[in-house]
């Protein structure tokens, strides 16, 4: 989950858990109140991490990390079977 969510907020993926914990912190919601933003045709996520879950970013948040682990486990069982 960790890398997952180092990814989606733009953070590097190299370095110790330790140092990606410390960028992930560093990460701050957005002046405009967005909940991401695009660069480079990517989604770079800004939780407010000192916010509650069911903030609407927090929850978008959430509903797009729920999104993309249902759509690895749908690729995971696709190649299985």
């Amino acid at each position: 989950m960790h890398s997952l969510f180092s990814e989606m907020c733009g953070v590097e993926m190299c370095g110790s858990k330790t140092e990606r914990s410390e960028e992930l912190c560093a990460v701050h919601p957005l002046e405009n109140g967005e909940a991401f933003e695009r660069i480079d045709n990517k989604e770079v996520w800004h939780p407010v991490w000192a916010g509650r879950i069911d903030d609407k970013v927090n929850s978008q948040f959430v509903k797009a990390v729920v999104d993309r682990i249902w759509c690895d486990e749908e690729v995971s069982v696709q190649f299985v079977n």
